[in-house]
C-alpha cells in the first residue's frame, strides 16, 4: 500500500460524511428531534476531523503521482488548492458544530440555531466538494497497481 492508496481511501470519507451529515440534519429538522440534531453535529465534527486526515494524506499521494508520466504539477496544485478550501470549510463547520454541542447543552433553541448554521454551511460547501472531486479526478490514478493494494493480492 502506498501514499496514493491511503489518500484515495481517506479522501472519500469527508465527502460521504458531509453528505450523510446533511441528510441527518434534514431528517432531524423534519422530525424536530433533539437527539438527532445532536448526533448530526457530532457527525459534522467527525467529518471535519476526517477531512484533516484526507488532506494530509495527500502529500504521500503527491510523491507517488509525480513519478507517473503525464501528471503535471499544475493539475496537482489545482487539486491541492480546492482541497484546502474544502478542508478549511469542513474544519470550520466541525468547530461550529462542536461549539453548538457545548454551548447548547441546556437550550434546545440554541441547538436548533447551530444545526441550521451547520446545515447552511454544509449546503454551501457542496461547491467546494464538487471542485475538489473534479480536480482530483484529473489526477489520473494510473499509479495504482491493478492487482490490488495489498501484497497478498498479487498473483506473482
Amino acid at each position: 500500500m502506498n501514499g496514493s492508496h491511503l489518500h484515495l481511501m481517506f479522501s472519500h470519507v469527508p465527502f460521504s460524511g458531509a453528505a450523510f451529515t446533511m441528510l441527518l440534519i434534514f431528517f432531524a429538522l423534519y422530525k424536530k428531534n433533539k437527539e438527532l440534531k445532536q448526533t448530526s453535529l457530532w457527525f459534522a465534527v467527525a467529518t471535519g476531523i476526517t477531512a484533516l486526515i484526507a488532506f494530509f494524506s495527500g502529500d504521500g499521494a503527491e510523491r507517488v503521482v509525480k513519478t507517473v508520466p503525464g501528471i503535471t504539477e499544475s493539475v496537482i496544485e489545482t487539486h491541492q488548492q480546492w482541497a484546502l478550501y474544502y478542508l478549511l470549510t469542513l474544519v470550520l463547520i466541525g468547530v461550529i458544530a462542536a461549539a453548538g454541542l457545548f454551548l447548547s447543552r441546556a437550550s434546545a433553541k440554541g441547538l436548533h440555531k447551530f444545526v441550521i448554521v451547520v446545515f447552511i454551511m454544509s449546503f454551501l460547501s457542496l461547491y467546494l466538494m464538487a471542485k475538489t472531486g473534479i480536480t482530483g479526478e484529473k489526477v489520473r490514478h494510473t499509479e495504482m497497481d491493478l492487482k490490488g493494494p495489498f501484497p497478498e493480492d498479487d498473483d506473482d
